[in-house]
Order: structure tokens, then sequence, then C-alpha cells
């Protein structure tokens, strides 16, 4: 008797080929497959979290650059009411009543400074600062701040000239500032390495040198300064000179 053909519908026989065809799909994905898998999430990844760290850096900057805006008003308002610019803070203690205030005129004028936040009532620090709970603490993002000696004296009036020399320069050197329109006050932003860069680290007492410019993978620091030629306007707008 001739053996009975099975339909198509009908279970396979067991150990036929299409019981082994099956059995190797019932095990999910092969090591190549899941490996394929892995380096494509990988790739995802890595390609979203550069344009991520990209847009927080530039929303810190902004906002930083925000803050020297109100710092730069702020110490224009400070020298309309009391016709000079406010002294650098040296008091280190955050439990002293004098943190973050301005140290009382005569100041030593012939060093950088910490920007008196308090007496400006700005705030202390930059994007990527922290505040400081203790003396032995370092001073990662807050403002530093030099201010030419003529300038912290008052009055101020139309004929003062400034006696730091204080100078702003680009990247490459050049001057920012001219003789004309010489800075009277500096304050600047260590940036996302809070690390002085270029020629912030140091600064000659007879003619200061500080860095602007546009970020690079060798200077991120932020600084906005007051130029004698506005101070002198908005002091004679606002009727104190």
């Amino acid at each position: 008797m001739p053996a009975l053909k099975c339909p198509p519908s009908c279970p396979p026989a067991p150990g036929s080929a299409r019981v082994r065809r099956s059995g190797v799909r019932a095990h999910g994905f092969t090591l190549v497959e899941l490996a394929m898998v892995l380096i494509i999430l990988a790739l995802l990844g890595g390609s979203l979290i550069v344009p991520v760290a990209s847009r927080i850096e530039a929303r810190d900057r902004q906002t930083t650059q925000e803050r020297l805006r109100d710092i730069q008003h702020a110490l224009t308002g400070f020298a309309i009411i009391h016709a000079r610019l406010p002294c650098p803070s040296t008091e280190t203690d955050p439990a002293s009543a004098n943190y973050g205030l301005e140290d009382g005129p005569p100041c030593n004028h012939g060093r950088e400074g910490i920007l008196p936040w308090r007496s400006l009532a700005v705030p202390a620090t930059d994007a990527w600062g922290r505040e400081r709970l203790t003396a032995s603490e370092d001073w990662a993002g807050h403002w530093r701040y030099r201010l030419d000696p003529a300038f912290g004296r008052a009055p101020i009036g139309a004929a003062t000239e400034p006696t730091a020399h204080l100078q702003i320069r680009d990247h490459d050197g050049r001057r920012v500032t001219t003789v004309d329109s010489q800075a009277v006050a500096v304050v600047w932003s260590a940036g996302p390495n809070q690390r002085a860069d270029g020629t912030n680290t140091t600064h000659a007492s007879a003619s200061p040198s500080y860095q602007a410019g546009e970020p690079g993978t060798d200077f991120d620091d932020l600084l906005a300064w007051i130029g004698r030629p506005l101070l002198i306007a908005r002091l004679a707008q606002a009727g104190r000179l």
C-alpha cells in the first residue's frame, strides 16, 4: 500500500528538515545580529551625545554673557550713585559679614580681586560656578575683577584719566581697546574649564593685558569691561559730572 502523502498543513515529522530549520529561528537573534544591533545603538547614542553637550555649553555661555552684561550695568549704576567704581573683594571666609562686599576704599588696586557681587546685587558666579562654603575652597566660577585706581576714587570727573593702562587684546594679540577707549574695569569668567587661559593667566602690574575672543581648544574665558568714554558719558547723562 503506498504511503499517504501529508498535506502542507500537517505537522512535520520529528527530525525533518522543516523542524530543524524552524528550530534555528526559535532561538532568536544570532550573535552576529546582536553585535550589529549593539553597534548601531552605539553609533546612534554617540551621535546624540555630542549635539546635546554642544547645546548645553552654548546655553551656559549665553547665560554667562547675559550675567556679564548685567554686571556692566551694575558697575555703571554703582558709579552713578557713588561717583566711583567699587573696590575688589578680598574677603575669603564665607562666614564673614564682609564676604562678597567691596573692600573699603582706599583699596588695593594693584592686583586682581573678586567682583564684589553683594555690593552690586549680582550673581556670585558664572554658569559653571559653585558656592563656596569654607575659606579653604577655591573660587571656581567666581568673577575676577580688576579696577583702574583712578576710577576707584571719588569723584570721577570728565578729566579723570586711567593710570593702570588696562589693555584688552584678541587671540592674535591685537588691541581691542585703544588709547582713547581704555578699559577702567575688567570682569571676566574662566569659562567651563574654570581656569585662566591665554594672557589671562598672568598680568604685568605696569600694563595689565587681558584676552577676549571666541572660544577654542585652548581658550574659553569670557570677558567684559567698562571703557572710559562710555562711563563718562553715562555719568554725564545722570548729571553726576
